[in-house]
């Protein structure tokens, strides 16, 4: 009786078990199929298994190699800019863009998107290019001198690039001489003549759109994108981790650091601590300072700096620890 009692008890116990695992076993299935559907716009996007929405961001890796993009837009950006530097009229503007059949009859004429006959003018386009400009000639700017003339015009480069990225830059140049009266105000506050000077000026010949930043302008955390006329900088490491606390970080692409959002005022026996971005207690051993330093104190001092002049004794002959003395007698 006692043995169809257990035998009973441990059918009704292993049913029970086979009852969850078979309960189990049907919701990991679930999950799994409902992570299997879920579609990935990106194929180059990582969805960790722990989050699977695509609006937290910092389970979405994306690879370096790729531009972001806003970098793909800028790059076009540019290019267009220095095609359309070189278009010289409406025409070859309008070949260049694409322009709906029904706009083209209003581009044609001078009529305007509400049928009327307009009259305004098409401005010429200011290209890149040598135009005279006027440059001083004043060597000096004391008030009590004058040249005449105190300025003239002469071509430099000038005009529009299209693009905030580019600037109007020479090419070739020439080195021009010009000759002007120097004159000042004697002691009686008459002007006098004082003589004759030469001024050389650089007048450009040649010009053309280029970037506006250059490779000399990037530090050692950058290097020089020719393509998109900027620095880009290196430390990418550094960049990850100052975004993943831009609660209380904030990176520069400007100069590649990382800068705390707010800097506090630390209270007396604290300071701000530019890695946590808040106040920590001073060490008590550097509250006292290092011993070693302290004057009088050459604590793990073994040589003789270098900026202490060695210290010479003079020795008299006269002196009588000097005197030869005989060996003692055993």
């Amino acid at each position: 009786m006692q043995k169809q009692y257990v035998s009973s008890f441990s059918r009704r116990k292993m049913s029970y078990f086979g009852t969850k695992l078979a309960v189990f076993m049907i919701a990991c299935g679930l999950v799994l199929g409902q992570s299997d559907n879920q579609q990935v716009d990106d194929p180059d996007k990582i969805l960790f298994p722990e989050s699977t929405n695509q609006n937290t961001a910092d389970n979405i890796k994306r690879s370096p190699a790729r531009l972001k993009p806003d970098d793909s837009v800028l790059l076009a950006s540019l290019k267009i800019a220095q095609r359309m530097n070189s278009i010289e009229s409406y025409e070859e503007f309008l070949e260049f863009v694409n322009v709906p059949e029904d706009k083209k009859i209003h581009i044609a004429g001078r009529i305007g998107n509400s049928g009327e006959r307009s009259n305004a003018e098409r401005p010429k386009p200011a290209t890149c290019m040598p135009e005279l400009q006027s440059v001083s000639l004043r060597q000096e700017n004391r008030p009590s001198t004058f040249y005449y003339p105190s300025c003239t015009r002469i071509k430099r480069c000038g005009g529009c690039c299209g693009h905030y990225l580019l600037t109007c830059q020479p090419v070739a140049s020439e080195i021009r001489n010009f000759e002007v009266i120097v004159s000042e105000i004697g002691e009686d506050l008459q002007v006098t003549y004082k003589g004759k000077e030469i001024v050389a000026l650089e007048e450009h010949t040649k010009c053309k759109c280029d970037c506006k930043v250059k490779a000399e302008h990037c530090n050692e955390k950058q290097v020089y994108e020719r393509d998109e006329c900027r620095c880009a900088c290196i430390n990418t490491d550094e960049e990850e981790k100052c975004k993943a606390n831009n609660n209380i970080k904030l990176w520069d692409n400007e100069v590649c650091t990382c800068a705390c959002r707010e800097i506090e005022e630390c209270s007396t026996g604290s300071y701000f601590d530019h890695n946590t971005c808040r106040c920590q207690r001073v060490p008590i051993f550097s509250q006292f300072g290092d011993l070693s330093k302290k004057v009088g104190y050459r604590f793990g001092q073994t040589q003789r700096p270098e900026n202490v002049p060695p210290v010479i004794v003079t020795l008299d002959a006269s002196d009588p620890r000097r005197k030869h003395k005989d060996d003692p007698e055993y």
